[in-house]
């Protein structure tokens, strides 16, 4: 039994000419890598260690030189919770805080029990900006300011070797936007 619709059927089936002009996207996108991990600046603990330093001398040289035995008793205890206070916790915060520069995003993690995430695509960035101090400039780091429109802007605060790392973040932005059929180059600028 036929209902004369066969024709029909393959008429609707064959491609239409004007879709042929419009490309296909590829079958298998480009697998994701980690290009870099960053943390900040390890010039932010110099104020930490050497008041560590100084917390050590002092302890060891007041050590059963006060003049009542109390206080050489709560001595070790104070330089303790100094030493915890003002040399550990600033060293968990700077390990706190990592950036991951993958081939397409830039993602940030921070937290210890709570790990809380923020990612940045890489082919919407338009302008990228490296601003660096007198201080970054002498230790080489600086601030890799992303800015993507609507995305929103992403700071990369104090990396190390922060010239490396603005042309390696505006390389994989010109790739990235290039893959995404996005044709406007990157507007580097520098402050």
């Amino acid at each position: 039994m036929s209902f004369g619709g066969g024709s029909r059927v393959a008429a609707r089936r064959a491609p239409h000419p004007s879709l042929d002009a419009v490309p296909q996207p590829p079958v298998r996108e480009q697998q994701e890598h980690v290009v870099a991990r960053l943390r900040r600046s390890a010039r932010s603990l110099t104020g930490p260690v050497l008041l560590f330093l100084f917390i050590c001398y002092g302890t060891g040289f007041l050590w059963n030189r006060l003049p009542t035995p109390w206080l050489n008793s709560a001595l070790p205890i104070v330089a303790l919770v100094a030493a915890i206070a003002f040399c550990l916790v600033p060293l968990l915060l700077w390990m706190n805080r990592v950036t991951i520069v993958t081939t397409r995003r830039l993602i940030t993690r921070r937290g210890f029990v709570v790990r809380e995430s923020s990612e940045f695509v890489l082919g919407r960035g338009a302008t990228m900006t490296l601003r660096r101090g007198p201080l970054q400039l002498l230790a080489g780091s600086g601030d890799v300011i992303v800015h993507a429109g609507a995305q929103g802007t992403m700071i990369l605060r104090d990396v190390p070797h922060a010239k490396l790392v603005h042309q390696a973040v505006a390389q994989l932005i010109e790739e990235s936007s290039a893959q995404a059929g996005v044709t406007a180059p990157v507007r580097r600028v520098s402050a």
